[in-house]
């Protein structure tokens, strides 16, 4: 190889040096920008997981509270006609209107019951009782179950991603680096021509090297 020929071929790899860094550069940004997306898109199921939690405490306190009216209005039947019912057994002539109410009020309280789902009705010396937080477990496992409550898991994906994302950004000062490495090997003709090169290459190395390992981690 002549003398003329060494240093254009040094140039011409130099020059494919910039472009691959360059390239990479690009690259790897437009990765970042994806990843960033992504980063967005945990952030919107995050603040939709809060959304449907808060419509949701809403809803079964709305289940609760109708479940106790109805609880209530069960028990008060119930007391009326077994109070009917004891003044019935006390007095041999119960006028008509006694029985009628005490059937009236013990159909009353078949239809309250009919309302109510037992499971969650227990008796408590004597009297029914709504077991109030083993139905708002139950109906919130259950609606769990069709849709995400928690937000707490997607902000932290959201965080996860913002943090690689940045790093990724965070690389194109290596690539900056190792471009104005190359360049002052390009432009420069003494011996510190392959000290920059190297030094450009190695800055080129760190950042898709870091660059791959994030993709393909």
């Amino acid at each position: 190889m002549s003398e003329s020929e060494a240093p254009n071929k040094h140039h011409t790899i130099l020059s494919i040096l910039i472009a691959l860094t360059a390239v990479t550069s690009a690259l790897t940004s437009w990765y970042a920008s994806q990843v960033g997306g992504a980063a967005s898109g945990q952030d919107g199921k995050a603040i939709t997981a809060a959304l449907d939690e808060a419509a949701s405490e809403s809803a079964i306190s709305s289940e609760i509270f109708g479940y106790l009216v109805n609880a209530r209005r069960f028990q008060i039947h119930r007391d009326n006609s077994k109070a009917v019912r004891d003044d019935a057994m006390k007095n041999a002539a119960v006028p008509d209107r006694w029985l009628d109410e005490w059937q009236g009020e013990s159909i009353r309280a078949q239809a309250r019951i009919g309302e109510l789902d037992l499971d969650f009705l227990k008796t408590e010396g004597g009297r029914w009782t709504f077991d109030r937080e083993r139905y708002y477990q139950t109906r919130r496992s259950q609606i769990a179950m069709e849709k995400a409550l928690d937000p707490a898991p997607f902000v932290e994906r959201s965080a996860v991603k913002r943090r690689e994302a940045n790093l990724l950004v965070s690389l194109n000062a290596l690539f900056a680096a190792a471009i104005f490495f190359f360049t002052l090997a390009l432009k420069t003709e003494s011996r510190s021509k392959l000290t920059w090169t190297a030094a450009g290459g190695l800055m080129y190395l760190a950042g898709a090297g870091i660059a791959l390992w994030r993709v393909l981690g």
